[in-house]
């Protein structure tokens, strides 16, 4: 049964139509339908599931049987060759030695052609490894004009300035016992104004790739390395964070030499958070200076703004043209 509530302050001549009324009694028999086969719907499926049970009992029963039956045939010629097992047996140890020597001999052959095929592999590999070390014919990158000597001048001046300051005014009010790591950030800027469209320059490496690179670290500076052991962590923790980088995508130069820092166990937490205020320093310094230039830019992507706009407007409204034809009067 199905049950209609029209709304109380609608027309009566409205809900009386000749044409409403067929379309909920066609409404009310597509419902019943549906709801009606839901029943012969389980019931088939309840038959197919029984019906594959008894199909598989039938076959192991008949399977048993199958090797019952083997059995008791192996067991009466077992009984009825007698004195013949014997001389049988023979002939299986005989031909099992045969097998074993004509197995041992391909066996021989074949580790003298897999001693060949290495021989000759190592011997191409060593040829083409000779060839890599004489060099390429690629030549030297062109050097900068004085020109932009001044820009990455000024550029890093200004933001090494900017960092050392910051770096006195964290000592001075931690009296002494927090500081900012300043190498990988000489690497930094290094990248910023000298290779300004790499890959390895752009924010998102940048912030991403340290993030990585120095959580790893730290983790790594948990391990309960020995006193004697302990220069191991400034080895395994560049072997895990560059090739992990390579991985993700964020490659970044110096956040290698932040994981070598950090996995010493002499900073911390709080020094991984002063250390990316000073990155983030480095990229705001970089996007106002390099983008003064008129033939710098930085960065070439803001990647995280740009997937936040595609999230809100949609990937197909963005890079639209909105073209306007002039009529002629």
């Amino acid at each position: 049964m199905v049950i209609y509530y029209g709304n109380p302050h609608a027309e009566l001549s409205k809900l009386n139509n000749p044409i409403n009324a067929r379309f909920m009694n066609n409404a009310a028999q597509l419902i019943g339908a549906a709801a009606a086969i839901q029943t012969p719907l389980k019931q088939i499926k309840d038959w197919r599931r029984e019906e594959a049970f008894n199909n598989w009992h039938r076959m192991k029963i008949k399977l048993l049987t199958i090797v019952r039956m083997l059995g008791c045939v192996r067991y009466s010629e077992s009984r009825k060759g007698g004195s013949m097992g014997g001389d049988r047996a023979k002939l299986q140890r005989k031909s099992s030695i045969a097998m074993l020597r004509e197995a041992s001999a391909k066996f021989k052959e074949n580790a003298k052609e897999t001693i060949e095929v290495a021989k000759e592999g190592a011997k191409n590999k060593a040829t083409r490894w000779a060839k890599k070390i004489r060099g390429g014919s690629a030549g030297i990158p062109p050097s900068f004009t004085w020109r932009q000597c001044a820009w990455t001048f000024t550029g890093v001046i200004l933001t090494h300035t900017l960092l050392s300051w910051f770096n006195l005014w964290i000592k001075q009010e931690s009296g002494g016992d927090l500081a900012l790591i300043l190498a990988p950030l000489g690497a930094l800027t290094t990248l910023q104004y000298n290779l300004t469209a790499a890959p390895a320059s752009q924010p998102r490496n940048a912030i991403f790739g340290q993030v990585f690179a120095i959580i790893v670290a730290i983790l790594i500076s948990y391990i309960p390395f020995t006193p004697e052991n302990a220069w191991f962590r400034g080895a395994l923790a560049p072997a895990i964070v560059i090739p992990g980088m390579a991985k993700l995508g964020i490659i970044h130069p110096p956040a290698g030499a932040a994981a070598i820092i950090f996995s010493s166990g002499k900073v911390g937490w709080v020094d991984f958070g002063i250390f990316l205020v000073g990155v983030c320093m480095t990229i705001v310094t970089a996007v106002v200076i390099n983008n003064a230039s008129d033939r710098r830019q930085y960065p070439t992507s803001w990647y995280l703004v740009n997937k936040v706009k595609k999230s809100i407007v949609g990937e197909n409204q963005l890079g639209q043209v909105t073209v306007i034809r002039k009529e002629k009067p």
